[in-house]
């Protein structure tokens, strides 16, 4: 007899810009979905590595890149490009989803136009440091401007 196992990931993301004098709520994206990177040391490899009691990474998602590469996503991408990073702010597991949050004050995020987003994996406060867990591109450019706050909620969940 087969059993087909339901185990499986999925991750979507959106942005929630907010005027950094007010508070108020500006605009929020559509969720966009991820690729979770699948090569030596990153995204699902190193999940199979934990399973197998190789300790080298947490497994900790501790940080958000941000960057301007608009490249499709490919299973082998990797820590590279990024222009602005911060860490994780919060993340809560709800049934079988983790919501992770981050935020970057106005003054940590320059003004600009910016294309792809990703995860890294025991990461330190400097961009493109750790290992790199999912990888996407914005469905449409961000464009982040004056006295504006920037929350991206990642959303992990399995495949349905």
């Amino acid at each position: 007899m087969f059993i087909k196992s339901q185990l499986g990931l999925k991750g979507k993301f959106r942005v929630i810009t907010t005027d950094s004098i007010t508070g108020e709520i500006k605009r929020t994206t559509p969720f966009y979905h991820n690729l979770i990177m699948d090569g030596a040391d990153t995204g699902f490899n190193l999940i199979l590595d934990r399973l197998n009691s190789d300790n080298t990474y947490t497994l900790n998602i501790t940080h958000l890149d941000i960057g301007t590469n608009a490249t499709a996503p490919t299973l082998a991408d990797t820590l590279t490009g990024a222009t602005a990073r911060t860490s994780k702010t919060s993340g809560t597991v709800s049934g079988s989803a983790l919501t992770l949050r981050f935020f970057f004050a106005n003054a940590d995020l320059a003004n600009g136009t910016y294309r792809d987003v990703k995860l890294a994996i025991d990461g330190t406060a400097s961009v493109n440091t750790g290992r790199i867990f999912n990888r996407s591109l914005f469905g449409s450019a961000y464009v982040k401007g004056t006295n504006e706050d920037t929350t991206i909620q990642w959303i992990i969940s399995k495949l349905t």
